[in-house]
Parts: structure tokens; C-alpha cells; sequence
């Protein structure tokens, strides 16, 4: 699935857990603020070997087609898949990483992956605020 051909947005929401799940839902009502990619899906698309690429491959692809995002929402409830995601998206250039994570005690690190802002919130609080802050 081409993520960047379904409404060309320059904003990726991009991760896993409640705290996702809860961003997913908040704006699905206005799909034109960003697309949505869950993290399993850019694992797969990672690590698929069954057109013959290697991860390499994969890699160079993945960085094609995320190239043209300004901003990029990191949502993880893993803190592994969370700096993975942050350093990527800092190696490729992103202008504005955003990670949402509901555990600060690795602000700094996150800061020093290239994470331009790192929010915190509380798990099960509803984070209706991101659909807010781009319609208004």
C-alpha cells in the first residue's frame, strides 16, 4: 500500500498502542490531516524478503516513498519501536518529528534521535487535541 498516494498529506501518523489508537480514531473523521501507517505495517514492509529484496532494499524503498513528509507523528507504546521510528525519520530529514510516548523518562534521548517536540500523555486520556489543532 502506497501511503503517500492515498491523499498526499505532508503529515505521517505513524506507531502502535492505545495511545494510536486513540490518535487514529480522533482524526479519522478529517483523513485529508494526515496519513496513518501503524507500525507493523513498516516492519513488514521492512523486512519483506518475498519479492527478493533484502532488508537494504527495503530500506532504500521505505525512504522513497516517506521522503516527502514535513511532519511525522512517532505514537509507540514501545519504547524500542519508538527511538527506531525517531531515528529513522531523523536520518531521512523530516523537518518536524513529533513523538508522542507516556513515559518521560527518555525525553532526552528522544530529543537527541532529531525528535523536534516530545509530549507526554497519561495512558487512557483522550487525545482528540491532534484532529483539534490542525482543523482550528
Amino acid at each position: 500500500m502506497d501511503v503517500r498516494g492515498m491523499t498526499m498529506n505532508h503529515t505521517l501518523v505513524i506507531g502502535k498502542g492505545d495511545l494510536f489508537g486513540s490518535v487514529v480514531e480522533s482524526i479519522s473523521v478529517n483523513r485529508r490531516f494526515a496519513d496513518v501507517m501503524n507500525y507493523e505495517q513498516y516492519a513488514c514492509e521492512l523486512s519483506n524478503s518475498r519479492d527478493g529484496n533484502t532488508r537494504m532494499d527495503n530500506l532504500i524503498e521505505l525512504e522513497k516513498k516517506f521522503s516527502n513528509y514535513r511532519s511525522v507523528y512517532v505514537i509507540s507504546d514501545s519504547i524500542n519501536e519508538g527511538f527506531e521510528l525517531t531515528a529513522f525519520f531523523s536520518d531521512l530529514g523530516t523537518m518536524r518529528i513529533i513523538v508522542m510516548t507516556d513515559d518521560s523518562r527518555h525525553y532526552d534521548l528522544y530529543k537527541k534521535l532529531g525528535a523536534r517536540y516530545v509530549i507526554f500523555s497519561k495512558p487512557g486520556t483522550c487525545s482528540y487535541w491532534l484532529g483539534e489543532m490542525k482543523q482550528g
